[in-house]
C-alpha cells in the first residue's frame, strides 16, 4: 500500500537525448495536463547537440534540467533524476519518455486511479499509438478522432515461464475498457510509482542500460509484495522507437540481449531450459522474418545478443 494518495508531490522525469523537438512538445503537453512548475526533471543524456539550448529556450525555469557529458542510457539517465526528486520530497515519481504526449486530463485521471486504489504503488496509463498523420501541432485531443491502437495496457505472465503476453498490445481500443487492470509488468514509457517502491527495492538495475529495466523493476516490485495496474482512462501517446527505430541494430541488440539476461537471473532451475529453448525459437522466428525483408545488417547483432544473454558475465556497450 502506498500510504499516499495525493499527486501533489509528483515530480514527472523525462530523458532526452538528441531529441529536442520531441522533448518539448512531450514537456508542454505535460504542463497542459497540469504538471506543476519546477517539478519536472530533464536530463540530457549527452546529446551533444543544441538540446540544452532549445530546452532552456522553451522553458527556462519552469524545468530542472540535468546535464550528462555522456550517454548514461534510460536506466542511469533516469536513476540520476530518480534520486534528486526522492531527495527533493517527491512522494510519486512519474516517468515519462520524451518521445510521448498526454491527454489533458493525464494527471486528473491518475490521481482518480490512485485514490480508488491505494494499494497500488506502480500505475501506468494507458498508452497509444501515436499518429503523425492525425496529430496537429498544439492539439494532443486530435488523437482521439481516428480509430486508437493500444501499445501498451501492460503484461502478464505466461504460467510457468517468465516470458509474457501483451494485454490487448496492438489491438483496437475497445469501446468499453475496464477503468482500472492489474497485471504483471508495467513500460517504463510512461510510469508512475510511489517512493516506497524505490525505497524498498531500488532503482533501475544499471546493468540493463537500455529495454527491459522496467520488466527487472517490476518483477523486483513484485517479489516485495507491491501491486501493479493501468489507469486506462488516463492516456498517452507514444512515438515508438524514436531514438533508434525498430529495425536499428542498437535496438535489437539490446530487447534481445536484455529480455535473455532477466530470463537467465530470475528463472527457477525448471525454468531455465524452458526459456533457453524458447530464445532459440524467437530469435530464429526474428531472424527469418528479417531475411525475408532484407534486413541482414541486423542479424549478426542479433545472433550475438542472444549469446551475450545467456552466457556473458558482465553486459557490455553496444552502441553501434
Amino acid at each position: 500500500m502506498n500510504g499516499s494518495t495525493s499527486l501533489d508531490k509528483t515530480y514527472t522525469i523525462v530523458v532526452n537525448w538528441k531529441l529536442p523537438g520531441d522533448t518539448i512538445d512531450c514537456l508542454q503537453s505535460l504542463f497542459d495536463a497540469g504538471a506543476v512548475d519546477g517539478q519536472i526533471l530533464v536530463v540530457d543524456n549527452g546529446s551533444g547537440d543544441d538540446s540544452v539550448e532549445q530546452l532552456t529556450a522553451a522553458f527556462g525555469n519552469r524545468i530542472q534540467l540535468l546535464e550528462s557529458d555522456k550517454n548514461l542510457g534510460f536506466a542511469g539517465g533516469n536513476n540520476w533524476a530518480i534520486e534528486q526528486a526522492l531527495a527533493q520530497g517527491a512522494e510519486w515519481i512519474l516517468l515519462a519518455n520524451n518521445d510521448t504526449v498526454v491527454a489533458s486530463s493525464f494527471f486528473d485521471e491518475l490521481k482518480s486511479a490512485v485514490t480508488q486504489h491505494p494499494d497500488c504503488s506502480l500505475i501506468a496509463p494507458l498508452i497509444l499509438h501515436y499518429s503523425d498523420a492525425k496529430m496537429e501541432a498544439g492539439t494532443v485531443e486530435a488523437q482521439q478522432n481516428r480509430q486508437e491502437t493500444i501499445w501498451s495496457l501492460g503484461d502478464k505472465l505466461i504460467p510457468g515461464t517468465l516470458a509474457t503476453r501483451g494485454v490487448l498490445r496492438n489491438q483496437p481500443l475497445p469501446d468499453e475498457l475496464p477503468a482500472f487492470v492489474e497485471v504483471d509488468f508495467l513500460n517504463a514509457c510512461g510510469l508512475l510509482i510511489h517512493r516506497d517502491v524505490f525505497e524498498q527495492v531500488g532503482t533501475f538495475d544499471l546493468s540493463y542500460f537500455m529495454y527491459a529495466e522496467d520488466v527487472d523493476l517490476c518483477w523486483r516490485a513484485q517479489v516485495a509484495g507491491f501491486k501493479l495496474g493501468c489507469a486506462t482512462r488516463a492516456r498517452m501517446w507514444h512515438k515508438v522507437t524514436r531514438s533508434t527505430g525498430v529495425n536499428h541494430p542498437a535496438y535489437r541488440y539490446w530487447r534481445t540481449s536484455n529480455q535473455i539476461r532477466f530470463y537467465r537471473q530470475y528463472a527457477t532451475f525448471w525454468q531455465k531450459p524452458i526459456m533457453f529453448c524458447f530464445t532459440i525459437l524467437h530469435v530464429g522466428m526474428s531472424i527469418s522474418k528479417d531475411i525475408l525483408a532484407g534486413q541482414f545488417q541486423i542479424i549478426p547483432p542479433i545472433v550475438r545478443a542472444w549469446f551475450d544473454g545467456w552466457f556473458r558475465k558482465k553486459p557490455v556497450d553496444v552502441l553501434f
